[in-house]
Parts: structure tokens; sequence; C-alpha cells
């Protein structure tokens, strides 16, 4: 199988899995930063109708904003170590892959015809008895 040849090792992507993951994490640890700048205030400020759910709105926003510091350490740990070799060699060029063809090709391909023609004839029956009912 010719196909084989131009596929990606799994190593490569699996860098660029983690690469993307990492990039979501500090875009997510970045977002909370800007809700904990920005809109927290109104959250806290809506919970002091009781000193204790204050309290403990307060120490729970201080712990995620800790483990929020560890979470973006750890992002760019992945952005460092999985970063691509260039962003032309992570996204796939039109040479690469070939033209009408995707993961799943093969799987179709597989499934035997008197399968395909069962389903085709299931649907056309039970689009034959919904135009009964509907008339």
């Amino acid at each position: 199988m010719g196909g084989e040849s131009q596929e990606v090792p799994f190593a490569r992507k699996k860098s660029a899995m983690l690469f993307r993951r990492g990039r979501t994490m500090l875009v997510l640890v970045a977002v909370f930063w800007l809700w904990l700048l920005l809109g927290s205030a109104d959250f806290i400020a809506g919970l002091f109708e009781s000193p204790f759910y204050a309290l403990l709105a307060l120490y729970g926003l201080g712990v995620v904003t800790l483990i929020s510091l560890a979470v973006a350490a750890a992002a760019v740990f992945y952005l460092v170590a999985n970063r691509p070799k260039t962003m032309k060699a992570a996204v796939p060029t039109r040479d690469s892959v070939r033209p009408g063809f995707s993961d799943l090709a093969p799987v179709i391909r597989l499934v035997p015809r008197r399968v395909a023609d069962h389903g085709a004839a299931l649907t056309n029956k039970a689009a034959a008895k919904w135009r009964d009912l509907a008339s």
C-alpha cells in the first residue's frame, strides 16, 4: 500500500497533539486570569451577604489561582518541549495528503456490498412506510 509512506510518523503526530494541548491550556489559564482580574469582584461582592460564603469563595479563588500558575508552567513546558520544527511542517500540505481520501476511507471500503445494499433497502422501506402514513 503506497499511502503508508506519506503518513506522518506517530511521534510527530503525538508531538503536535501535545503542542496543541499545551497551547489550549495556556489560553484557558489566560481566560481564567482575565476573568479573575475583570469579573470576579462582582462574583465575590454578591457573596458578602454571608461572611462564610465570601470567605469560602476567596479561599477557593486563592487555591485555584495558585493551581493555575502551576498549570500555566506545565503548559509552557509542553509548548517548548513539543514545538514543531516549523509551522508549515505541522500542518499537512496538499502534496503530503492524497486528495479525496480521508482517514475513514479504508474502513468504509471494508463494508461488504450486501451490508451497504441492505442498509439502502431498509432506508427505502422506511421512506415508503412514511409516505404511506403521510398520505
